[in-house]
């Protein structure tokens, strides 16, 4: 019963996340001292990814993620020196950020 209350308000978050980021036409980003401007569309349910360092990501990609109640989209895809998978993600509330995968 804990497994159904803790899926249903995940869902619920990233609806919610969702629905927030379907309200805002276009988002500001700084990254790396360049302005990109990102034009945001409405993603359905199946498009927008739970983020997991289990799974991987393409560019373009819809991520949400539970920690930062936040969603964002997949920029870059890559390998960290040291050999580690990595991506380059631009968050709506907290901004550009990079996050490990496997």
């Amino acid at each position: 019963m804990a497994k159904a209350k803790t899926s249903a308000s995940t869902s619920k978050a990233a609806k919610d996340t969702k629905s927030k980021v379907a309200k805002q036409d276009k988002a500001l980003l700084a990254a790396e001292g360049e302005e990109i401007i990102i034009t945001k569309e409405a993603k359905s349910d199946s498009e927008v990814k739970e983020y997991s360092v289990n799974k991987t990501y393409k560019k373009g990609e819809t991520v949400y993620h539970k920690v930062w109640d936040d969603t964002g989209e997949v920029l870059e895809v890559g390998i960290t020196e040291d050999g580690i998978k990595k991506v380059k993600i631009a968050f709506e509330k907290v901004g550009l950020k990079t996050l490990r995968m496997s």
